[in-house]
């Protein structure tokens, strides 16, 4: 009898149970069909504002292009633009999903902290990225060299600034070493000096070899009159007198500039019969002496 009554329990708690996981799972479906409308919204809300950030995106670029605006603005405008469109469709998606405006506020500005400690490096990638952009320090298709790296700029984005070297490798350069480093442009003026090292022998009149380098120079086309070209004595060496031919030329010929300048000069030289020397070592036999 006690086992009668002992089973009957065991099969009466297993009714409760049966009926209360019934009961919940209904009443979760039932949470479910009544969020699923919001859920459907928030998707297609979701899909249209991707469709539209880019629509607006490209609007921009239309616009920034019309208006004539820096290359280089026009690119870290685009990033940034396009992150807080994002931004901004994720926000109203989560309303649109019920999450209380203050908790999207809470949970942004502790998602934020934490990521701005977490990113630090990032950041000041950004900061990099605005320094670039508001100090003008260079411009897309301006040629720079910044550290080890140099080449012609692609494009300055919210992170990062893209070089293309000569030899068509790509550099991704973080804003934030960019802009703290030291930068040199040799496209912002237009034209370039070229420094040509020369030497000639002690014997070589120096006011002849002038002659002769700047006459040379005068058959270099990619060459500019003004500033004029000119010769400097550099050094007092140990075998030769050091010069120094200075010439200027547009930004375009400055790779080129300086192998061409040395072919012409060492033409001109020997055609006048001026000697470019080189180190010599002249040993002398002592007498060999009795002790």
């Amino acid at each position: 009898m006690l086992m009668l009554d002992t089973s009957m329990n065991y099969l009466e708690n297993g009714e409760a149970a049966v009926k209360q996981t019934g009961g919940l799972f209904a009443q979760l479906g039932a949470k479910f069909l009544a969020f699923l409308p919001n859920l459907v919204i928030a998707c297609i809300v979701f899909l249209v504002g991707l469709l539209l950030a880019k629509l607006f995106s490209k609007l921009i670029t239309h616009a920034v292009k019309r208006a004539s605006v820096e290359k280089t603005a026009s690119s870290f405008g685009h990033s940034l633009c396009r992150i807080l469109l994002y931004a901004l469709l994720t926000i109203i998606c989560l309303a649109i999903l019920g999450v209380p405006m203050t908790s999207i506020v809470a949970v942004v500005g502790a998602a934020g902290l934490a990521v701005g400690l977490a990113l630090q490096n990032s950041l000041s990638n950004v900061a990099g990225g605005f320094i670039i952009l508001f100090a003008k320090l260079f411009s897309v298709g301006d040629y720079i060299i910044v550290g080890d790296a140099e080449g012609y700029v692609e494009s300055v984005s919210i992170l990062y600034t893209r070089l293309t070297a000569r030899d068509h490798r790509t550099f991704y350069l973080p804003n934030g070493m960019v802009s703290s480093g030291e930068i040199i442009n040799l496209s912002q003026q237009g034209d370039v000096r070229i420094s040509v090292p020369l030497s000639v022998v002690y014997d070589a009149d120096f006011d002849t070899v002038c002659t002769v380098l700047l006459d040379a120079v005068k058959t270099y086309k990619p060459a500019l009159s003004s500033p004029p070209p000119s010769v400097s004595m550099s050094e007092h060496g140990d075998s030769a007198i050091k010069l120094t031919l200075l010439v200027w030329v547009e930004a375009k010929d400055y790779f080129t500039a300086k192998p061409e300048l040395l072919r012409i000069a060492k033409k001109a030289l020997d055609a006048a019969d001026i000697e470019i020397p080189y180190p010599q070592i002249c040993v002398h036999n002592m007498p060999s002496g009795r002790e």
